[in-house]
């Protein structure tokens, strides 16, 4: 009986989860829908990666403009995560774990605190971790902290600023 009770419960947790991450990816793409040119840009950039879009975006253009945008921002590099752009998630906690990660050894001790940061955050430090070392990128995160831009922000407004400045 509590075996199946606890199954029943991790079933509908882990289907939870993925009804979230969905979600998030449609009202993603139904905010992208309404600029046909930005959807674009991001999907290249999801395709193709940030790097290789820098080199390749046309001076001038919407894609240059974006890349620039992202390429000039520590936590830019995010917008590679699917549903990214819609992520209600707080930045400046996403920015904690960044430094948690670098106080701590990855070790048997720790995996428990790595699973509960959840699979969104978790996508979001290994595209980071593909452009920054951990050290430089727990730098980034406090300089953005302490310039005060982003400590109530969530990742989703953040990066919508970042890349509808080009609009």
């Amino acid at each position: 009986m509590k075996r199946s009770l606890i199954y029943g419960m991790s079933l509908f947790a882990l289907t939870g989860c993925d009804f979230l991450g969905d979600s998030k990816a449609k009202i993603e793409q139904q905010y992208l829908a309404n600029n046909q040119e930005l959807e674009q840009v991001i999907a290249d950039i999801r395709e193709h990666g940030l790097a290789a879009m820098s080199q390749s975006a046309e001076a001038g253009t919407m894609a240059s403009c974006v890349v620039k945008q992202l390429n000039a921002d520590p936590m830019g590099s995010m917008i590679e995560v699917e549903g990214a752009l819609q992520d209600s998630a707080n930045l400046a906690d996403l920015m904690d774990t960044i430094t948690g990660l670098a106080d701590q050894e990855l070790s048997m001790e720790s995996l428990p605190n790595l699973l509960q940061a959840g699979a969104d955050t978790m996508s979001y430090l290994k595209t980071l971790l593909a452009n920054y070392e951990l050290a430089e990128l727990q730098q980034q995160a406090q300089t953005l902290l302490e310039q005060g831009q982003s400590k109530s922000e969530d990742i989703g407004s953040h990066l919508r600023g970042l890349v509808e400045q080009c609009q």
